[in-house]
């Protein structure tokens, strides 16, 4: 038989799956929200911003624009170091372990001379405080290799100024990591590259909004797999049908004779009902015909 489908024919496919289509559809869409709500864990994503300029001083200012330049240009550069380990080993180093923090500068003592000449001191030299902070995270949750995973680089054309993402399944670790960067990356560039010409323009905050997964296009993706799938089903139901369904198939392809065409015929009752009913109806034939011969 011929397995070409026209138009007419595909539309009388769907009429026949319409309902099909619509509950197959319904279904993959209610899994497929079920699925990306509740089994796949959401993403959380945090930005922290900063910008590449040198200090200039006021003899500097003719060449500006080609230091500007130049620091765009650069950019590039500070993004492959940022995804280095050199970075990430720090990084790591600063969330998984516990550390000092400085929280008051050291004072030096502060002298005078009074009126004998004599050099008198005013203010004792205090000693910077530090506190230790402790770890925010095990080191079994974040290791170089996961954060190389979680972080990216990003940056407008001619612009100074470039932003570390990272993507974490958690909003305060993705804030943590991105502000840890910003600060390690500020602080090393430094030595690395002899130039100190970065600095944060904002850290990193919470964003409790996830970014993945994405429940709407995910459920709309399982309606339309669910629809198409039974539109599929249908296709390949109707051209796999070897049943003849016109009488030119017959005649023109099998080139066969047409002997007659036989009318449709309703449920057969039971065989042995219907041979009684014959002999009834032949017994009474029978009496009708003598009665009328004896009148």
């Amino acid at each position: 038989m011929d397995n070409v489908i026209d138009l007419g024919r595909l539309w009388l496919i769907v009429r026949r799956n319409i309902t099909l289509m619509v509950v197959l559809g319904i279904a993959m869409a209610v899994v497929a929200f079920g699925v990306s709500k509740f089994v796949i864990h959401p993403k959380y994503s945090a930005s922290a911003a900063l910008l590449v300029n040198r200090k200039q001083d006021d003899q500097q200012g003719t060449i500006q624009f080609a230091d500007q330049q130049a620091d765009v240009q650069i950019i590039n550069t500070y993004k492959d170091i940022i995804t280095r380990p050199i970075i990430l080993d720090s990084v790591v180093k600063e969330l998984t372990e516990p550390h000092k923090i400085e929280t008051k500068a050291a004072v030096d003592a502060k002298y005078t001379t009074n009126s004998l000449g004599e050099k008198v001191q005013i203010i004792s030299a205090q000693p910077a405080q530090h506190k230790v902070v402790k770890a925010k995270y095990a080191s079994t949750e974040l290791n170089v290799s996961q954060l190389a995973k979680m972080i990216s680089i990003t940056n407008q054309a001619n612009s100074q100024v470039f932003s570390i993402n990272v993507k974490s399944n958690d909003p305060i670790m993705s804030k943590d990591i991105a502000n840890t960067i910003a600060d390690v990356f500020k602080n090393q560039v430094a030595t690395i590259m002899a130039v100190s010409n970065v600095s944060i323009v904002s850290k990193a905050t919470i964003n409790d909004v996830p970014i993945a997964p994405n429940v709407k296009l995910i459920t709309l993706a399982g309606f339309v797999l669910g629809v198409f799938v039974a539109l599929a089903w249908g296709i390949i139901r109707e051209l796999t049908d070897r049943t003849v369904k016109d009488l030119d198939f017959l005649t023109t392809e099998l080139n066969l004779t047409n002997l007659g065409v036989v009318g449709y015929i309703g449920k057969m009752r039971d065989l042995s009902s219907v041979i009684s009913e014959g002999s009834d109806k032949t017994g009474s034939n029978q009496r009708v015909s003598r009665l009328k011969q004896r009148v």
